[in-house]
């Protein structure tokens, strides 16, 4: 088997593609992967191969090289390509850490161990069949009239006479760092999808796909940051040759050139004055909170200083005809106020003096320039707080009664679980960093907690009632992926279900792209979730979103999501039907509400949920 295994990747390596059509391409692309799995046990490649298949099939009811067939196969692509990320990064994972611990035992030259992970993935026919991959995406993707790249945040003009620097670093890496004197432009490979753009950072260009409606796309446009995916391996590889240029950046619609400027220096101070003005953190004033003695409060008395934005525009879309009308729900729900942590505290004296020393060494450690002691010391104070603060007796009663108005699927201790990761998300080194550069000390930072049921969503979807990339105000964009909507917020892997559609009436949707996520979330029954609501989140000209968790009660399972059998790929028909009642939601929302709308939502048989709406950050 080993020896079959060489031989064939071996043939695979030695095919010149150049006289291939794409048809060919994609004939040997499939037996290329259909004998990856020959023998190997890999779950996801073998249901993005289903997809692959059924796509590349003639029985799809599909016309070969049609728009409509290009985006399905363009999604299928995407499918086995992340499929095959995950799978060789988990078998680098699985070598690396015992070659480290051998080389270490028996003296080797760190050299030759160093990369010994990625040598054994270079060694497997996965490796090969990936290049036959990229060698097929380019004619896809043009067939179904979509630019190799994809924007999600388009930037200041500025950017066309000198963007920056170009650094190669993962964001996540440079969390904290301020490149206000000298702008750069971040090549990063990955994105978590919830980091913040450091100031001066004037573009973010990814290898990774991004969610237009994630929460790093939205504090991108709110901050004049480009923005972009380039997932082709060659065109990735041509942006990294740039690394320590200084740059330009020009974007004519899907397109995007990055090219060496001429302006120099003088074109630097420039672009670093306007990326100071445009991407350093707003200045915030939060809003004080208001002593409240209920321990839990119903959306009757949601109220500004008692909750947040969250749950005040929750119980304002719970009573809008509007949104009766139309034939959405709105989950019941009901809020610990802002000052029911302090209270807890208040009854928990030695968890108190915990978490003030913890307080106190992150003050220090952070003083003194720090990072690692800031982060240890801040991972104290949400370990204090989530597993040793105490219930108070007297939120007992009024949690088992929230648990029992959600079905008794939860105990009182389990969601007050729950509630207490929510306090301590406030101290989080993103959401810690955050604060610091809009200068909003601890103290005026409060966290209200969220109760909301979990439906059994099959479907979620992020809506903006204004074009986000555009700023058109006449036409909703909108994002649906499999599951619970924490694969779309939270920026996971792949595409979602991507539309546009005008606001006018009987205006038709048109597909931007088609679903490729590989993991769906789902909740194992009804359950509750524990959301943030901070005075400091939702907050006109500040994307705060994301910053702070929201924990289910109930932990949520994953699961390998099957495009071979998803309506949301093959049936054209529900699908625009399905595109064009969310846009008739946005629009009802937005009425309501009287200016553009972030909807979050979800999807139950045929039922709608919106689960929250704020103003959209334009």
């Amino acid at each position: 088997d080993i020896a079959m295994e060489k031989f064939y990747r071996q043939k695979i390596e030695g095919l010149d593609l150049t006289g291939w059509d794409y048809d060919a391409r994609l004939g040997q692309l499939e037996m290329s992967i259909r004998n990856v799995l020959v023998g190997q046990d890999f779950d996801r490649l073998v249901t993005a191969y289903d997809f692959f298949r059924k796509a590349n099939g003639g029985e799809n009811g599909l016309t070969r090289w049609s728009p409509e067939w290009a985006k399905v196969m363009d999604a299928a692509l995407e499918s086995v390509s992340l499929a095959m990320e995950h799978h060789m990064d988990q078998l680098c994972e699985l070598v690396q850490h015992p070659a480290d611990v051998i080389g270490e035992q028996a003296e080797c030259d760190p050299a030759y161990i160093t990369n010994f992970g990625e040598e054994v993935v270079r060694g497997h026919s996965m490796f090969a069949v990936s290049r036959m991959l990229s060698e097929s995406r380019p004619g896809v993707r043009q067939a179904a009239g979509r630019s190799p790249w994809d924007v999600a945040a388009l930037g200041s003009p500025a950017l066309a006479s000198y963007a920056g620097v170009v650094t190669v670093t993962e964001l996540a890496d440079v969390q904290g760092q301020d490149y206000s004197a000298a702008p750069a432009v971040i090549l990063s490979a990955r994105l978590g999808g919830l980091e913040d753009i450091p100031p001066g950072v004037t573009a973010v260009l990814t290898s990774a796909p991004v969610d237009l409606l994630s929460h790093i796309a939205i504090r991108a446009r709110q901050t004049g940051v480009l923005l972009a995916a380039m997932p082709d391996p060659a065109g990735w590889e041509a942006l990294v040759a740039d690394a320590g240029k200084g740059v330009k950046i020009e974007v004519v619609g899907e397109e995007i050139k990055v090219s060496e400027s001429s302006a120099g220096a003088a074109a630097a101070s420039t672009s670093s004055a306007t990326s100071s003005a445009t991407s350093s953190a707003p200045k915030l004033t939060l809003a004080p909170k208001v002593d409240t003695a209920d321990w839990l409060v119903t959306p009757d008395k949601y109220a500004p200083g008692v909750v947040g934005g969250k749950s005040s525009s929750l119980a304002k879309l719970g009573v809008s005809p509007a949104i009766a009308s139309f034939g959405a729900a709105v989950p019941a729900s009901s809020a610990l106020p802002f000052d029911a942590f302090d209270k807890a505290l208040a009854a928990d004296p030695a968890t108190a003096a915990k978490v003030s020393a913890a307080l106190s060494a992150v003050s220090t450690a952070d003083a003194a320039g720090d990072a690692t002691a800031r982060r240890a010391a801040l991972d104290s104070v949400r370990s204090t707080i989530a597993y040793d603060l105490k219930m108070p007796d007297d939120l007992v009663a009024p949690l088992a009664a929230a648990a029992a108005s959600y079905g008794n699927t939860c105990a009182p201790a389990d969601v007050y679980h729950a509630v207490k990761k929510v306090w301590a998300s406030k101290w989080n080194e993103r959401a810690f960093l955050s604060r610091k550069a809009c200068g909003v000390p601890d103290d005026s930072l409060h966290m209200a907690t969220l109760l909301m049921e979990v439906v059994p969503a099959t479907h979620a979807f992020v809506l903006h009632t204004a074009n986000p990339l555009t700023g058109d105000a006449g036409e909703v964009f909108g994002e649906v992926c499999v599951g619970l909507g924490e694969a779309l917020v939270g920026n996971e892997p792949g595409s979602a279900l991507s539309f546009t559609c005008a606001k006018s009436p009987g205006a038709f949707p048109v597909v931007k792209s088609l679903p490729c996520k590989p993991v769906s979330h789902h909740a194992p029954y009804t359950t509750v979730i524990a959301r943030s609501d901070s005075n400091g989140e939702d907050l006109e000209g500040f994307a705060g979103a994301g910053l702070y968790d929201s924990v289910t009660v109930v932990p949520t399972e994953s699961r390998v999501v099957s495009y071979a059998d998803e309506p949301l790929v093959w049936d054209e028909g529900k699908r625009t039907r399905l595109m064009s009642r969310l846009a008739e939601l946005a629009v009802a929302v937005e009425a309501e509400m009287g200016v553009p709308q972030d909807i979050e939502g979800c999807i139950v048989g045929d039922d709608v949920y919106v689960l929250q709406s704020r103003n959209q950050v334009l």
